[in-house]
């Protein structure tokens, strides 16, 4: 990966690393002014999901993302990355993990501090079956 692909998987990072902890602050750092996500098909605004994932924060939940397999595309000062996103979630202190997974396209665009994510799709994937 060349270095604009490195900088483009790193804010992405970044964003994940911000929300595991409720940094709205970082967060929002990482974001474009007009931020907004398709989640699992719904369509909403960044703070509307910053919100959702702020409540799990706050009963206890505790979220795991990881950018893998990325595939980066870039045009001037636009960028898409598409990776499967490879996490968990912690339902309560002390409790195991559950493994989850998701197909992710994220757009980027770059502004004079760097990337920053405008626009996120996530679609988490099926559970594998037991047959």
């Amino acid at each position: 990966m060349n270095a604009d692909a490195q900088a483009m998987v790193a804010a992405i990072e970044a964003m994940y690393a911000a929300a595991s902890i409720d940094d709205r602050a970082g967060v929002h750092a990482m974001l474009t002014p007009d931020f907004h996500v398709f989640e699992n098909g719904v369509h909403m605004p960044g703070d509307e999901l910053w919100d959702l994932l702020s409540g799990d924060y706050a009963e206890g939940k505790r979220m795991r993302w990881s950018v893998t397999e990325p595939r980066v595309e870039l045009s001037g000062d636009f960028g898409a990355v598409v990776y499967v996103n490879v996490g968990s979630i912690t339902e309560t202190e002390g409790a195991e993990p559950t493994p989850l997974t998701w197909l992710e396209t994220v757009l980027l665009r770059r502004d004079a501090t760097g990337w920053r994510v405008a626009f996120l799709h996530s679609t988490r994937t099926k559970a594998a079956s037991s047959t």
